[in-house]
């Protein structure tokens, strides 16, 4: 069941009849499904038909593989969140204008800055990488005022009570996505790049959402941003940030 969704997900993504998809790989999981079928059901497995492989299944042995590269998985899945949020938006969007826009532009930031950025040091500073744990809330609270007292970089000027507010949110979610989820949630960006995954699945974007055009931009770039237009208003509320893009559409 897992490896039909697999191999539907993957056609999806490949484009309309699964033209784009690549044939060794359909090959390579062809052969492997059948050696894991085989103890079950062997004469169902035989390959001669349809592999063309010589000898018989029961004597190929089991398939080996390497040992998986698991940093492989974060683009695809950076790529299938950003479409499944980019889709709800554009149809929350289309229901509330009774109109149907044909230009995306997604605006992506690739590290954090400022505020953020202080605080993702101080919780780097803060967590042990082997054993997965973190300080307490307490000795991270106190650290951050250490900052705010020696008032360098964003704490210039600040008043602490505020920063408090604005800051321990933040760092308290990110302190638990990198116990439970992956360590490398207190990087200042992530381990690829967002830009380069998005632009080259302009096509399965623009499909999946169902538009004409999209553009992918550095919110960064005051050039890009003066793209949004009227929606500026909507980038500013809805700032982009490592891991989370921002779509507009009109």
């Amino acid at each position: 069941m897992i490896s039909k969704l697999l191999e539907m997900s993957y056609r999806v993504s490949c484009g309309k009849g699964g033209g784009g998809m690549n044939h060794d790989l359909l090959w390579r999981f062809m052969d492997v499904q059948t050696r894991l079928i085989t103890p079950i059901c062997p004469h169902f497995a035989e390959w001669k038909e349809v592999l063309k492989n010589e000898g018989f299944v029961v004597k190929s042995g089991w398939p080996e593989a390497d040992t998986p590269d698991l940093t492989l998985k974060l683009p695809n899945k950076y790529l299938q969140d950003s479409i499944v949020s980019m889709r709800k938006l554009f149809q929350k969007q289309v229901s509330a204008s009774k109109s149907s826009p044909n230009l995306g532009l997604i605006y992506v930031a690739e590290q954090y800055h400022g505020w953020k950025a202080e605080c993702l040091k101080i919780l780097q500073s803060k967590f042990n990488t082997e054993t997965r744990k973190s300080a307490p809330d307490e000795a991270i609270l106190e650290a951050l005022m250490q900052e705010v007292i020696g008032g360098g970089g964003a704490w210039q000027g600040g008043n602490f009570k505020e920063i408090q507010n604005l800051c321990m949110p933040f760092m308290k979610f990110k302190k638990h996505e990198a116990i439970s989820v992956r360590v490398q949630a207190l990087d200042l960006k992530l381990p690829f790049g967002e830009v380069e995954v998005l632009e080259e699945n302009l096509e399965l974007i623009k499909r999946q959402i169902g538009l004409e055009e999209v553009e992918v931009l550095s919110v960064s770039d005051p050039d890009a941003v003066k793209k949004a237009g009227e929606y500026v208003s909507v980038l500013n509320q809805n700032s982009p940030s490592p891991g989370n893009p921002t779509a507009i559409f009109n």
